[in-house]
């Protein structure tokens, strides 16, 4: 039986696995031991690909909407009356309202996101934007580009190991930002390296913390400002590294001083002696790494605090060091250029509001695109992609959002399942998981940065790739795409490997593909030899793309809008602090509910809080409870954490229910997205909003029938 080897995109990562095909289909599914990434072993979602690939309620066909939108009814109906129903439909709103009227929104996790951008570049419209693009990742990227210009990592795998690791608003064990990355964080530890955790709750890795900062949700910046305060006045930054190769650390140096341990640990309700502690374990431990989460982004205070984060291994001389936080190689670019231009008149007409950062990337600010919806303004947005992105679960404001796209003329939406955004589609396409696609990706966001490959191995029903639906749309649309083949893209991508890499320019695509990797061997201190990708050459504490943009150079903190301390008259009625992120190991986003598998592992959301904060409203550990605040209640099930504080619950993300059945699927019972806001205000450069620091109170749900639900589902699904 033939054996493919490809990488997995069950999560954000890039696993290695073998595929084992049995006339036509995978039948084994093991994970490989010449992964660079995960080195021979898999995750629980990724050892269910076989499950997930022949699951009876996958997506198999195109399907146009039958009845109103929203009804759940549905037809089958062939590729062909797929392509030209959206293509007639679309570029008659083109021909009607122009290009801009088209909006896209995708998702994450599959290897699709640049080849759908340049989907929208294609058509001409600058409004295509991604769920997670201003609350996970982009933040941290475009800080990292403001200050050093290219993103950073943990160098887990070098010669030299990592003396310590800081692992900032992230829980890579279970969550595994991406997916392998529990492995490489969990080896570490049963090495016995020391870790310092950032995070309210006490994870796995907390509890096994030399520091553990039980930080107050929304002052992570506050914190990473203090931090650097005792680093610069203690004088426990790297002189050498500072002196020759930064730019404004004498501003910073100013600006740090308003971050006085005191006023910190009031802000932040760490003790000062812990912080103190943390402070000085940083500026001693060499090699330093930073291991960074979302959990700081989802504030209006996301760019500055990820500034901030991302300069402490910096300043601390740990910077690009063999061990130590060292840049991404960039051996290939992600994805593929723009295409084409997009004409300055439409450009200009972008969702994209006051956020200099965020026109920049020409990603429409998805709160302006669903009010673009709703009122018509500036002008009426009429048309849109979806691609891999359950919006109800994935937008804060889920009730708005489910309004705003009722609105829609016309939307298209591709993805694996069915699911509760999928319903409000006029034409829903079936998408291939990952052993049905041809591709190349790079994972530029690790220090061990490789070139993976996508094999095609089986065909799965008429499912297809977004590649392939893109470009044979665009064909029948007259889009130029600028490519019409598959392999054409993948081969550009090897040319700008070669040029990139001249080293590399033997390398061949089957080559590749046979191996399913391309890793080179790392280089350290690069910025010796060729400097920063910044303006002045240097690593920027005061950066000049934002001093040029009217921005304050400095990073700086301010209190959320909707805290204990900043609207202390709501929280007499919702007093505990909310933070609505949680995650389950077996679930990626908000995928995966409906694999039987991996939903015995963990079949219901939960939400973490301390023993004393339930037993005052007669709450007990698996009890059924209400969180509610000013926007909407939704119920989740207790779980008592002894070390939580006890102000602070912190509730799962992404719940619904597939065995709820259409085309509700119960999306409004779990959801934390009934509880956040997409209204402003925002941070003030990227327009990133607050998901975390809410307020909320959490009561007895004693009639919850979520539970009888899932019993019998389980029952009828064996």
């Amino acid at each position: 039986m033939p054996v493919f080897r490809t990488a997995c995109r069950g999560c954000h990562g890039g696993c290695l696995y073998e595929l084992t095909v049995e006339n036509g289909r995978v039948v084994k599914a093991h994970p490989s031991k010449e992964g660079p990434l995960n080195r021979g072993r898999g995750c629980v979602k990724g050892m269910s690909i076989v499950e997930q690939m022949y699951h009876p309620q996958r997506l198999l066909y195109p399907m146009k909407r039958l009845g109103e939108r929203g009804s759940g009814k549905w037809q089958r109906i062939s590729w062909d009356e797929a392509y030209e129903t959206i293509a007639a439909r679309m570029n008659g709103l083109i021909r009607d309202y122009g290009p801009e009227c088209i909006s896209a929104l995708t998702g994450t996790g599959r290897h699709h996101l640049p080849y759908f951008f340049r989907l929208g570049n294609a058509i001409g419209t600058p409004n295509f934007s991604s769920a997670g693009g201003l609350i996970c990742l982009g933040p941290r990227r475009t800080g990292a580009v403001m200050t050093s210009g290219l993103f950073a990592g943990v160098d887990y795998y070098g010669k030299v190991k990592p003396g310590g690791i800081l692992v900032w608003g992230a829980n890579p064990a279970v969550s595994g930002a991406d997916g392998e990355l529990q492995w490489w964080i969990k080896d570490a530890v049963r090495q016995g390296m020391p870790i310092v955790v950032v995070d309210p709750q006490p994870t796995e890795l907390a509890q096994k913390a030399e520091h553990w900062l039980r930080v107050r949700p929304g002052t992570d910046g506050a914190l990473a400002l203090g931090i650097l305060n005792i680093l610069i006045s203690e004088d426990l930054y790297d002189h050498e590294f500072v002196e020759g190769y930064t730019y404004g650390f004498d501003a910073l140096k100013e600006r740090c001083r308003e971050y006085d341990l005191p006023r910190v640990a009031k802000i932040t309700g760490i003790p000062e002696s812990k912080i103190l502690g943390a402070a000085r374990w940083i500026g001693s431990t060499k090699p330093l790494a930073l291991e960074q989460g979302c959990a700081f982004e989802q504030s209006v205070n996301a760019m500055d605090t990820c500034r901030a984060i991302y300069m402490i291994p910096a300043i601390t001389g740990n910077y690009d060091v063999p061990g130590g936080f060292v840049e991404s190689m960039e051996i290939a670019p992600a994805g593929l250029p723009p295409c084409n231009e997009i004409p300055k008149v439409v450009a200009e007409k972008g969702l994209t509001g006051p956020y200099p950062f965020l026109k920049g990337d020409m990603m429409a600010h998805p709160y302006m695109v669903l009010e673009a919806i709703r009122t018509g303004k500036p002008y009426k947005i009429r048309g849109m992609f979806i691609n891999a992105n359950n919006s109800l679960l994935s937008l804060a404001d889920a009730k708005h959002t489910y309004a705003c796209m009722k609105e829609l003329d016309f939307l298209v939406y591709m993805d694996i399942f069915m699911n509760p955004t999928a319903e409000l589609a006029d034409i829903v396409l079936p998408a291939a998981l990952w052993p049905e696609v041809d591709c190349l990706f790079c994972m530029p966001e690790f220090a061990d940065q490789v070139l993976l490959s996508q094999r095609k191995c089986v065909q799965v029903g008429e499912c297809k790739s977004d590649e392939e639906f893109i470009l044979e749309l665009c064909r029948r649309a007259g889009w130029n795409y600028g490519f019409t083949e598959q392999k054409d893209m993948m081969q550009q991508q090897l040319r700008e490997m070669a040029r990139r890499r001249p080293e590399l320019s033997d390398i061949t695509l089957e080559a590749i593909q046979e191996r399913g990797f391309l890793a080179p061997e790392r280089t350290y201190y690069n910025y010796k030899r060729h400097g920063f990708q910044t303006p002045t050459g240097k690593y920027e504490f005061a950066s000049t793309k934002m001093e040029q943009a009217g921005a304050d150079p400095l990073p700086s903190w301010q209190e959320p809008p909707e805290t204990l301390v900043s609207n202390p008259e709501l929280s007499r009625e919702y007093p505990l602090i909310l933070t609505t992120g949680g995650r389950q190991q077996p679930y990626f986003v908000s995928n995966n509910r409906q694999i039987r598998s991996l939903r015995k592992l963990e079949p219901f959301p939960l939400v973490r809080m301390h023993p004393e904060t339930a037993a005052a409203q007669g709450i007990r550990e698996g009890d059924w409870v209400w969180i509610e605040n000013q926007r909407g209640r939704i119920t989740q099930k207790a779980h008592l954490v002894d070390q939580m504080d006890k102000n602070v619950v912190n509730c799962d993300f992404g719940w619904w229910y597939p065995e709820a059945g259409a085309p509700d699927y119960g999306w409004q019972e779990s959801n934390a997205n009934i509880l956040t806001t997409l209204a402003p205000p925002y941070d003030h450069y990227l327009g990133s909003y607050q998901l975390r620091g809410l307020l909320c109170r959490v009561y007895p749900n004693p009639t919850c029938t979520i539970e009888q639900r899932y019993e019998t589902w389980i029952e009828n699904t064996k």
